[in-house]
Order: C-alpha cells, then structure tokens, then sequence
C-alpha cells in the first residue's frame, strides 16, 4: 500500500480546520496549525507535502509564512486559501510561489480535486524555472 501523503491545513477557523480534515482525511494525513508560528514550528519538524494556507491569520499573515516556508521546504506545495477574492493577494503569491489560491467560501469537490492535482505535479525544486503550473480558482 502506498504511503499516504501528508497535508497541513493553516487556518486561524477550528471549524474550516474540521472540515477540511473530514473532507481529505479518508486519503491523506492531516496535521494542523492554528497560526503561523505554529506552522514554522510544525515544519521545522517535517516538511509535508501540501499546505493549505489561509492568508488572513492573526499574528503572521499567510504570505509571510509563505515566505519563509519557501526558504525552508522549496519543494512544499502550497494551496492558499482566503476569504477575499483578490487578484493583486492572488498575484502576489503565486509570485513567492504558491501552487494555488482558493476563495473561501469554495466549493469541497473543487478543492478535493485542486488538492490532487497539486500533489501529481512535479516538486516545486524537481521544475524547470520556466515552468509556472499556477490557477487561481474559486468565486
């Protein structure tokens, strides 16, 4: 049986972070961060192989976090989450290197099938530079 893959849902919402655990934890372990500095912490430990990260948390915003988890996990997939339909966040960061952006509220199906598709293509260090596999996706 293949390994199972590890996601970590960012969320300052408990309730989303439930969610979203019901939703993929049938395929995927699940850890959780309520905020960015419980985030670097988690990946200091074990870089997984998807974030999903919310922009707009308490402390560090998201694409702070998003900043620093590029020095550490290069190869980390990020899907970003937020509840503002924003395409200069947007831009800003598929540009640090978000894989995707998601507007809250979404829809589950589109997120679980986002989720696959980030997690088949190549590691982020494995692409050529030129290669940009961004989305923006929600409504």
């Amino acid at each position: 049986m293949p390994e199972r893959k590890n996601i970590l849902i960012v969320d300052d919402d408990a309730d989303l972070r439930a969610g979203l655990r019901l939703l993929l934890g049938r395929d995927f372990e699940i850890s959780e961060a309520a905020d960015g500095a419980a985030c670097l912490e988690m990946i200091a430990a074990d870089c997984p192989q998807l974030m999903l990260l919310d922009i707009a948390m308490p402390g560090m915003s998201g694409i702070e976090v998003l900043k620093v988890v590029r020095a550490k996990c290069p190869g980390l997939r990020v899907l970003m989450l937020t509840a503002q339909a924003d395409l200069e966040l947007a831009r800003q960061s598929l540009d640090i290197g978000a894989n995707a952006f998601i507007t809250k509220p979404f829809d589950f199906g589109e997120l679980r099938a986002e989720v696959k598709r980030i997690l088949e293509e190549p590691a982020q260090d494995e692409q050529d530079q030129d290669y940009r596999p961004w989305r923006v996706t929600g409504s």
